[in-house]
């Protein structure tokens, strides 16, 4: 069955850099290479520090992602916000971006610390960073709705 799942983390690698050879940029490659293998569709934004994550597939292999996660020593405060069946997917692709100074949202930042964000926020907002633009992006992996 189809899930989407929602996930907020602070990670501590530098997140200003996001040059492949860098912390970031294998941490980015490893999720990549994971949604790849295991078509899982949806948006990773990198936040100053945090992680925000809307990813969509089977139960099955978004519960092993989130043990990935979590076993990740570089991604600590891991939250799930929501963990729902859907009855489609909203993403074809898996992509990436970094909030750009306009779109910094220092409130929902904040409520992601304090471990009292909510999914649609986060989801909305990792929605307005990818329109705005993507630093890496896989090929569609299936057909969203």
């Amino acid at each position: 069955m189809l899930h989407r799942m929602v996930l907020a983390a602070r990670t501590t690698v530098d997140t200003r850099s996001v040059v492949l050879k860098s912390d970031l940029g294998s941490l980015l490659a490893c999720c990549l290479q994971t949604s790849v293998d295991d078509v899982l569709t949806g948006g990773l934004v990198v936040d100053a520090g945090l992680l925000l994550e809307v990813i969509e597939g089977k139960s099955g292999e978004l519960c092993a992602f989130h043990r990935l996660a979590e076993e990740d020593p570089r991604v600590f405060d891991l939250q799930v916000l929501e963990f729902v069946p859907v009855l489609r997917r909203q993403f074809d692709t898996w992509a990436v971006a970094r909030t750009p100074d306009a779109l910094v949202n220092h409130a929902l930042a904040s409520a992601i610390t304090e471990k009292r964000a909510g999914s649609f926020a986060v989801s909305q907002h990792v929605h307005q960073v990818l329109m705005h633009g993507v630093i890496a992006e896989t090929p569609p992996l299936c057909e969203a709705a």
